[in-house]
């Protein structure tokens, strides 16, 4: 499980060459330090409810990069079964269409949590103390690098997807991470103003 690796075995792994972990597990861990970092700046801003919420939030995230690199890792299994005859061919469409349908289940997951990281953050910057806005920013920062992941993830496994309902779902998914970025881009902006003054 990726929560249990060490930070260096992680990035080897990544840069092996191997399918998995991939986009969306890595941001997914994005979005683990970013609210790490939001829970950080809430406490020295005396804001325990907001830390805690937030850490809350980092379990999660990294619950879903281990979600991410199981769901990917089936996907490419199912691509990988044999298509020889008729109905092998048939077998594996159809284990590609679960094993699609599945996998945007945990990028769709980052968009919700990474809406309540965006809340944090705009709760934490009314009063912030002025020694932690590098760090809110830098946290909202990683938020807004794991919605760009989890669009691109999304809009990756849309393409070959063939469910009518499931497409619904997963491009809807995909407009609120464009929603939530322009959220971020303006709650980054805002932090970077509030340290220039």
């Amino acid at each position: 499980m990726i929560r249990d690796e060490t930070i260096e075995g992680y990035v080897n792994r990544l840069a092996s060459g191997t399918p998995t972990p991939g986009g969306g597990a890595t941001g997914a861990l994005l979005l683990a330090q970013g609210v790490g970092l939001l829970a950080m700046a809430a406490r020295f801003s005396g804001h325990e409810e907001l830390a805690n919420r937030a850490a809350d939030l980092a379990t999660r995230a990294l619950e879903a990069s281990d979600d991410d690199e199981k769901a990917f890792s089936h996907v490419a299994h199912a691509y990988g079964l044999p298509r020889d005859s008729e109905d092998e061919r048939q077998e594996r469409s159809r284990r590609i269409q679960e094993a699609l349908r599945d996998a945007a289940v945990p990028p769709r997951a980052l968009v919700g949590i990474s809406a309540d990281a965006l809340d944090i953050a705009d709760d934490v910057l009314v009063d912030c103390n002025a020694n932690v806005l590098s760090d809110v920013g830098a946290g909202v920062g990683s938020v807004r690098g794991t919605l760009v992941a989890a669009a691109l993830t999304l809009e990756t496994d849309l393409i070959p997807l063939k469910d009518t309902e499931a497409c619904a779902r997963v491009e809807r998914d995909i407009q609120e991470a464009d929603r939530l970025i322009g959220r971020a881009d303006e709650l980054i902006t805002r932090t970077r103003e509030r340290i220039k003054s």
